[in-house]
Formats: structure tokens, C-alpha cells, sequence
């Protein structure tokens, strides 16, 4: 038993690994075994072995059916093992296909011990959830997995994970866990050292061997929630209230958003996003490289996850790279508690699959990785001599024949060069920056080039 599960158990029951997993999957939710019935799918379970193929680690993927069986044989494994309580479409854990949240689930570490090393920072944390103090809601698992704890919010009904409900999620989990993450209970508590992961995000399997070898443990600690119960903790612009897709038909949609639907419905392009050059990818990796640090490890990798989806860079060269950093990363480590491991990688790796993080703010990728990054500013310009120099840019493009239109540049032109200048610029400098109103702005801002989004929240 781990330490953590020795303080857990003297207050709450512990649940078998297949009990907790059939509460999170109940029966007949997942699709059986070797069946394609609509409207039902499964799970995907992740096991890392210690086993290399063409000098690379083996990672092996599993199907989780109605049976639970992979469960039931993981669950043995001395690999490390991870599962997300979500079902899936298909084979590949990928964002677009999934389907249903079945717990919200939080990761806290770091949790405070005193000299005497009892654990202060676990009972602060079951303490803020008591009759007496509502400050987070209470949790129907608390799982302890080795270092630190999983706090799992089992849904009354599963959550549709249409993209709209993901965004909202994203941003209810991301306040949600700050308020977990408070000083009473982590040494980890400023937002540079709050660690924020994905809806999707995987966590270490119940019965499974923790990075300290024993296995983490399952303990009931309240009942199922809703989406109302867990609204209540989090402020009125971070609630979750979008839990159906748009009740316009197509016709009415078709009607109301023409270009949309003739882009997406007709032509069935993807959702567009601005593409820089690889340049960018390769100096990240180059800066993590040579300046990551403890504490920061894992956001760099997270980061670049995020500079591979803005730079259009594939899956597979990602995961290699992220795998040989992880060995870099790890000859850094300076205590026994905090190796830099697979699960580290496979965690920062999600964000891959959150295409919203491409418009991720370069001051938050700065904090969170502990790298200075450049800003891309008006060199000290005031306003007027900017717009004057951007105006100058433009005349001269002409004069090279560049450009078509050798009059003024209409407001669209505009904000599409001020955008193609600043690839991660927000709109209200796109305003300061040019004199334009703002309407004109976001009129013309989702009509910019490459189908530029200005989406912060979309996880």
C-alpha cells in the first residue's frame, strides 16, 4: 500500500480496480466485443513497456469493450498503464473521436507534509469539500497514484464531448483546478507551478504499478455529480451550460452561415488555423533542449506539442522527438520523487490533440516553461508612426508589384497583413496597432488569411 493510500484508508472505503472501472463504465454503456452497434462505443486503454523494436519503446493499445476484460488483464501489469474515462470512435485516441466524458477528473500533486511527514496537504484537501467549508466540490473517487492523487467527479449522466462542451469544459477544469491547487494543500500553488492537462487528458490505471512500484488504489469518497452540482465552483463564465449541439438545421444553418457550410458541409474542409514554418518547431525543440529545468520539464514538452500543431508538424516525428527529449529531461532530475518519465511525456503529447491551444498566449508558454521567448512588438513605435510604417510596407510592395491595388489598402487587406505580421497577435492589438474600430476588426478577423481563429479556450 502507498503512503497516500495508508492515510486515505482511515477515513474512506478502498474500491477494487474492476468495482471502480464498472462505476465509471456502467453496463452497457461501452459496445461489446467484436460489435459495431450505433451510438455506443468504447474505451482505449495505453500500456508502456520496457520492451524496445527498432530502438524505439513499445507502446501497445487496447480496445476496452462492455467486459471490461483489458481492464481486468491491465490491472495485473507491471508496465505503466493509463486510461481516460472517456469512450472513443474508432481505434485512436485522438480529440475528434470522442465521444462521452464519463468522470471529470483532476491530478494533484505535490500535496504538503510537515516535518513529521504526515500528510497536512491530503487532509486540507478532504477538509474543503466538508459540510462546514464548500470551496471545492466533493469528489466520488479520490485515487492514489503513488505521488501525488486523482480526484475523480463520476457523471450522473455522460457528457456529450461535442466541441463546444469540450471548450466550456476545458475552461471550467482549468479554474476548477486552480482552486484545487491551493496553498493549504500543494507545495505547487501559483500558476506558473499549477499543472493544467487536457479534458481528454489519460491518468494511471486503479490496480496498476505506480512510479514508486506498488499500486494505485481507489477510495470512495461521495456520491455521482452533475453538471449543476459541479457549476456551483466555478464563476458564472466558466460553467458548463452548452451540453447540445446547435438546434439549427442544416437548411437553417445553410441559410444563416453560407460560407461556413459551403467550407465545411459541401467541400468538408477541416477547420482551418494559421500554419507557420517549421523554423519555429525546430528552434523550440532546440531552447527546450539546451534551457529546460526541473519544474519546467514537462510544459516544454507541452509547449512543443502545441508549436507542432501550429507548424503543421505530423504526429509520429512529434512522439520521437518527444521520446528522445525525455531521456535529455531525464539526466536532469535531482531527486528520486520527480524522474521525468513516459507519463510525462504521454501527458504533455495530448495537447497535440487540442487544436485550440494553437492560439496559446506566448507570455503563458513563457511562464509555464521557464524560457524567455522574444516578443514580436512595434520596436518601441508609438501607434501612429507604426500604422504610417505598416502603410509604407504596403506602398512599397506595390512599387515591386507585389501587390495589385496601389490605393489604400481596404480594411479587410488590413487585418489580413497585420495578421500574416503577427501570427500570434490578438485582436485588441490588431486594433491598437492599426487605428481600425473594433467592429471592423472582428468582422474581417475570422475572414483573415489561412482561416486565422481567435479561440483561447478550445481544448
Amino acid at each position: 500500500m502507498n503512503i497516500l493510500a495508508e492515510e486515505l484508508a482511515k477515513w474512506f472505503e478502498e474500491v477494487p480496480a474492476m468495482e471502480f472501472y464498472r462505476e465509471v463504465f456502467p453496463e452497457g454503456e461501452l459496445d461489446g466485443a467484436d460489435e459495431l452497434t450505433p451510438g455506443r462505443y468504447t474505451g482505449i486503454a495505453v500500456e508502456i513497456t520496457n520492451e524496445r523494436r527498432n530502438g524505439k519503446q513499445v507502446i501497445r493499445r487496447y480496445t476496452v469493450t462492455d467486459d471490461l476484460d483489458e481492464i481486468d488483464r491491465l490491472q495485473y501489469s507491471d508496465n505503466f498503464c493509463i486510461l481516460a474515462p472517456i469512450s472513443y470512435a474508432g481505434k485512436s485516441r485522438i480529440s475528434r473521436n470522442a465521444r462521452f466524458l464519463y468522470a471529470f477528473v483532476v491530478e494533484l500533486d505535490n500535496l504538503i507534509v510537515n516535518k513529521k511527514k504526515e500528510q497536512i496537504g491530503l487532509k486540507s484537501l478532504i477538509s474543503q469539500w466538508s459540510n462546514r467549508v464548500h470551496w471545492i466540490p466533493r469528489p466520488t473517487y479520490l485515487v492514489a497514484s503513488g505521488t501525488g492523487v486523482h480526484l475523480y467527479y463520476l457523471m450522473e449522466k455522460p457528457v456529450p464531448l461535442f466541441g463546444n462542451v469540450a471548450k466550456e469544459l476545458a475552461a471550467y477544469k482549468r479554474e476548477l483546478t486552480e482552486k484545487i491547487w491551493n496553498r493549504h494543500v500543494t507545495w505547487s500553488c501559483t500558476k506558473e507551478t499549477i499543472q493544467q492537462e487536457s479534458v481528454f487528458q489519460a491518468f494511471r490505471m486503479v490496480g496498476t504499478i505506480t512510479k514508486l512500484g506498488d499500486r494505485v488504489q481507489a477510495f470512495r469518497t461521495g456520491d455521482r455529480v452533475s453538471l449543476d452540482d459541479l457549476n456551483k465552483y466555478v464563476s458564472a463564465d466558466r460553467q458548463v451550460t452548452e451540453v447540445y449541439k446547435s438546434c439549427l438545421t442544416r437548411a437553417e444553418a445553410k441559410e444563416k452561415y453560407p460560407e461556413w457550410y459551403e467550407k465545411r458541409v459541401v467541400h468538408k474542409e477541416p477547420k482551418g488555423h494559421w500554419i507557420c514554418k517549421r523554423d519555429l518547431y525546430d528552434w523550440w525543440k532546440r531552447k527546450i533542449r539546451a534551457e529546460a529545468v526541473v519544474g519546467h520539464r514537462y510544459y516544454c514538452l507541452m509547449m512543443l506539442a502545441i508549436y507542432a500543431v501550429k507548424c503543421d508538424i505530423d504526429r509520429a516525428e512529434l512522439e520521437e522527438d518527444c521520446m528522445e527529449l525525455m531521456e535529455v529531461f531525464e539526466e536532469r532530475t535531482d531527486r528520486e520523487d520527480n524522474h521525468f518519465t513516459e507519463k510525462d511525456v504521454l501527458d504533455a503529447l495530448q495537447s497535440f490533440e487540442d487544436k485550440g491551444l494553437i492560439t496559446y498566449p506566448v507570455n503563458s508558454i513563457a511562464n509555464r516553461s521557464g524560457i524567455a521567448i522574444p516578443r514580436n512588438k512595434r520596436n518601441y513605435r508609438k501607434q501612429e508612426v507604426h500604422v504610417k510604417y505598416m502603410n509604407n510596407q504596403r506602398a512599397f510592395k506595390v512599387e515591386l508589384g507585389e501587390c495589385t491595388n496601389g490605393g489604400r489598402p481596404s480594411q479587410e487587406q488590413t487585418v489580413r497583413e497585420w495578421q500574416e505580421l503577427h501570427p500570434d497577435g490578438k485582436k485588441a492589438d490588431c486594433i491598437r496597432e492599426t487605428g481600425l474600430a473594433k467592429h471592423t476588426v472582428y468582422k474581417w478577423w475570422q475572414k483573415g488569411a489561412a482561416g486565422y481563429e481567435d479561440d483561447k479556450t478550445d481544448r
